[in-house]
């Protein structure tokens, strides 16, 4: 019988948070940005570009969270998230992350395509081009896919109980 390793949701919040803000994590982005060579892309400034990019990962992640978990592990992870951003002052980016989560349910035949979509909005004023959305789209659910393969093996718990 295969057990899952239980961690506690802040752990794993905390541990995703700390990644996501790394300069590893920039420069990944900054990779990826040069690969789609599309000068919209390349336009938007870079601190904006990572805010919108860590934002969208934050989403993806508590979408993660709330499908492989109980409600009560998906709201703490929320919880986890807003009070993270706010105490280092990072509020905006918890914004950004509400918008794209609002986007991701209110698009019901890809909520992922719905996201990229929305930060083409937001950012270039809807000039991305569609290979570079269609390779933001491969980039995304690559994340998703990785990120329900971890949730496999682990098995995230909560204080409250």
């Amino acid at each position: 019988m295969f057990f899952k390793r239980k961690m506690d949701v802040d752990d794993y919040c905390a541990a995703s948070l700390k990644a996501l803000f790394s300069t590893d994590r920039e420069s990944v982005w900054e990779q990826l940005r040069q690969v789609c060579n599309d000068p919209a892309l390349s336009s938007i400034e870079r601190t904006t570009y990572f805010n919108h990019m860590r934002a969208i990962m934050i989403t993806l992640t508590l979408i993660a969270i709330t499908k492989n978990s109980t409600m009560g592990v998906g709201s703490d992870a929320r919880f986890f998230v807003l009070i993270y951003t706010k105490d280092h002052d990072l509020s905006h980016i918890e914004d950004l992350a509400s918008t794209y989560n609002g986007v991701f349910g209110s698009t019901p035949q890809d909520g992922i395509a719905g996201i990229i979509a929305s930060f083409s909005d937001q950012v270039t004023d809807g000039r991305l081009r569609q290979d570079t959305m269609q390779r933001l789209q491969v980039e995304f659910y690559a994340v998703m896919k990785s990120l329900f393969d971890e949730f496999k093996s682990i098995k995230l718990t909560t204080k409250r109980g």
